[in-house]
């Protein structure tokens, strides 16, 4: 029992330094993937702007919705 733990420990700590990242960063992608995100970005980006004129819209519903709140409760 005390070999088998023995080696599976050193065994375990030789693998370890082997195992470790090197650093080195390897990007093998496309063009058609740069492409694919660009189409992404794009989408997104074009959804942004119909979400800003809702978002206005609704306050400036809720703003003219409280003036006239205002308005009416006047004596």
């Amino acid at each position: 029992m005390k070999t088998t733990i023995t080696t599976l420990v050193a065994t375990l700590a030789a693998a370890s330094t082997a195992l470790a990242a090197t650093g080195v960063h390897h990007d093998h992608s496309g063009f058609l993937v740069w492409a694919f995100l660009g189409l992404c970005a794009l989408i997104v980006v074009a959804q942004l702007a119909p979400a800003a004129m809702l978002v206005v819209g609704m306050i400036k519903g809720l703003m003219a919705a409280r003036a006239e709140a205002e308005v009416t409760t006047r004596p």
